[in-house]
């Protein structure tokens, strides 16, 4: 069971949209890995006071190389809650 939930705002759908296949499939997979450990060590912390901002690339996609950052914050767990990673930002390239 995981501690953490995964929040992409709908503003972001459009976005994912417009990425490859494959870039989808990085984006997911990341995902995945965040709802287990948001503070994955190949993260790295923004500076930002109040808040842990944080930012991290996905592997290439396989069809087109892209890599895809993600902006996140990072909420922790409170009590019975499971912490939660809201994604704030997404941009692809090469």
């Amino acid at each position: 069971m995981t501690h953490w939930t995964v929040e992409v705002p709908p503003r972001l759908y459009e976005e994912i949209a417009h990425l490859s296949a494959g870039g989808r499939r990085a984006v997911h997979d990341l995902l995945d890995t965040l709802a287990a450990d948001p503070r994955d060590p190949a993260s790295s912390t923004e500076p930002i006071t109040g808040a842990e901002l944080r930012r991290i690339d996905t592997a290439p996609a396989k069809d087109s190389g892209d890599r895809i950052t993600l902006l996140y914050r990072v909420h922790a767990p409170e009590a019975d809650q499971p912490g939660r990673v809201e994604v704030i930002f997404i941009l692809s390239g090469p």
